[in-house]
C-alpha cells in the first residue's frame, strides 16, 4: 500500500470527484468542464498524512506542486514534489513553453529546499545521454577561478557511491529528451531511472522499450532514497505506462542510507 500516489492523464474535469475511505485526492484538470476529457494531474495521499501534505497552487498547467513538511521525515527543510505531465510532441496540446514554465517554478522552490523531486510523464526520450556537466566542461569554469560545485552537484553522487552514468533500454533521443537533459544540467537535477535501487539496470516505462516517465531529483534527495523501481505494466492503471515507485527513508548517517523499512515514517510513493 502506498502513502502517496501521483497520477497523470487523469482525464477528469471539475465535475468529477474521487472518493476513497483511506485517501484524499486533489486535481489539476486540463479543463474545468468538458465533453471530451484529456490530460490532467492528480495527487492522492492517506488521510492520516493530511497535516503533513501541502498542495501548492501555481500557474503552470504542466505541473502540480506539493510539499511534505520537514517534521514528517525529521529533516531541516520541507520536501518539494512536482507531478509532471507534458503532452506528447506533434499533438494539439504540444507546448514549446512547457519546460520553461516548469523551470521558472522549480527555481522558486529551489531557493527554499534542496530536497526536490519531479515525477511523471515527460514524454521525453533521453537514451543514456548524460544529465550533468562533465569534468571537461567544468574544467573551463575552474580556469576562470569559479567554484565548479556551484554548477554541478555530481560530486554528491560520488560520495554516495551512486553511478554518474545511467543505464537505459531506450536508444532514442527526441527533442523533448534534449530539453529534459538541458533542464537537468542547468538546474542540478539528476534522473533516477537506470541509476539507483532496483532500477540500476534500467527498465522501459512504456511500449517498444521506451523510457518517457521519470523521477528527477536534486542530488541531496538521493540521501533519502531507500529504493526506486519501475513496476510491471498493468492495464488496470494505464494504457501503455508502467508505474514508478520510490521508498524514502528519514534516517541518514554520514550521508549514507540506513535501512529503515520498519520505520512507519518511511513513505512509499508511487506514480
Amino acid at each position: 500500500m502506498y502513502d502517496i500516489v501521483c497520477l497523470t492523464e487523469t482525464k477528469l474535469d471539475n465535475l468529477d470527484i474521487i472518493e476513497d475511505k483511506e485517501f484524499i485526492f486533489l486535481y489539476k484538470n486540463r479543463k474545468k468542464i468538458s465533453n471530451y476529457k484529456s490530460g490532467g494531474i492528480a495527487l492522492g495521499y492517506k488521510k492520516e498524512l493530511e497535516n503533513f501534505i501541502i498542495p501548492v497552487e501555481t500557474d503552470s498547467s504542466f505541473v502540480f506542486w506539493f510539499s511534505v513538511k520537514k517534521d514528517f521525515l525529521e529533516l531541516k527543510k520541507d520536501l518539494i514534489f512536482g507531478i509532471i505531465y507534458i503532452p506528447p510532441e506533434n499533438t494539439i496540446y504540444t507546448s514549446t513553453d512547457a519546460f520553461s514554465e516548469i523551470e521558472l517554478e522549480y527555481q522558486k522552490f529551489n531557493k527554499n529546499s534542496n530536497y526536490i523531486c519531479l515525477v511523471g510523464d515527460f514524454n521525453s526520450r533521453t537514451a543514456n545521454f548524460i544529465d550533468f556537466y562533465e569534468d571537461l566542461e567544468l574544467s573551463e569554469l575552474e580556469t576562470n577561478n569559479l567554484d565548479v560545485n556551484e554548477f554541478s552537484d555530481v560530486h554528491i553522487l560520488d560520495e554516495l557511491c551512486i553511478p554518474r552514468y545511467r543505464n537505459s533500454p531506450d536508444n532514442i533521443v527526441n527533442s523533448y529528451g534534449r530539453k529534459s537533459l538541458e533542464f537537468c544540467k542547468n538546474n542540478n537535477l539528476f534522473i533516477l531511472n537506470g541509476r539507483i535501487g532496483k532500477d540500476k539496470t534500467g527498465r522501459p516505462t512504456s511500449k517498444k522499450s521506451s523510457v518517457i516517465d521519470y523521477m528527477i531529483t536534486t542530488a541531496h534527495f538521493f540521501k533519502l532514497i531507500n529504493d526506486f523501481e519501475i513496476l510491471d505494466f498493468s492495464k488496470l492503471f494505464s494504457d501503455i505506462h508502467s508505474p514508478l515507485s520510490i521508498i524514502l527513508s528519514s534516517k541518514i548517517e554520514n550521508c549514507r542510507l540506513i535501512d529503515s523499512s520498519e520505520n512507519k515514517n518511511s513513505p512509499n510513493i508511487g506514480k
